[in-house]
Order: C-alpha cells, then structure tokens, then sequence
C-alpha cells in the first residue's frame, strides 16, 4: 500500500504579508506498510528542511500535485517564515502509476492504468 506524507509549513504573519499562503505542503509518496522506515523518511525530509533553511514546495499551492515536478516548477520558502512544521499520512486510495524507461505509465505490474 502507498502513502502519502504531508509536511504542513504553517506560514508566519510577515511570510503571509509577502504573499504566501497560512499553510504551505510538501508531500512524498511512500510504498509499502513498515512504520520504522516511513518514520525515518521523515526524519531524513525533515532534517534536509532543516539543513538547507528552507522548506521545497510546489509554487501553485492548492492546485493538483504534479509528482514530476521540475525544479523550475518548485519554490524555496525560507525557514524564518516558518511558524512549524506537522506532518500527516494518509493511505492511497489506489496505486500511483510511474513512468518506464520509454515514458510509458505503468503499475508495479506492468499494467497501464486507464486512460480517459
């Protein structure tokens, strides 16, 4: 089963003042049920917020999450604006396709999901 872990940035008043949303997201998609290891994913994005001073979310908060991102697609919120940082994990309805060698979206197995 797929999870998603969400990193909740609630944003300070002079964060907010220069245009950023109350609450900012970022999101990794972990595969599989072991508790240790999904904590220590988080440890390991929290540490890395925490090292570079600032949190990676996409720029268009609120909208559909596109996980083939581009760097130009993201933005860097400085952690001074940062009130907090929470985390939620929320099981996936269905499996996330990814992209093969040749582009093609397939699931674990080997299935092309739906397209409409």
């Amino acid at each position: 089963m797929q999870h998603v872990i969400r990193f909740n940035g609630r944003i300070s008043w002079e964060g907010q003042a220069n245009g950023l949303p109350e609450t900012i997201y970022a999101f990794l998609i972990f595969d599989g049920d072991d508790s240790k290891k999904m904590n220590e994913l988080i440890e390991s994005q929290s540490l890395a917020f925490v090292r570079s001073q600032c949190m990676i979310v996409q720029r268009d908060q609120g909208k559909v999450i596109d996980l083939r991102q581009t760097p130009q697609d993201r933005m860097l919120v400085p952690m001074h604006w940062i009130v907090n940082i929470a985390v939620d994990i929320n099981p996936m309805v269905g499996e996330l396709s990814q992209a093969d060698e040749t582009g093609v979206e397939r699931f674990k197995d080997g299935t092309e999901p739906v397209k409409q």
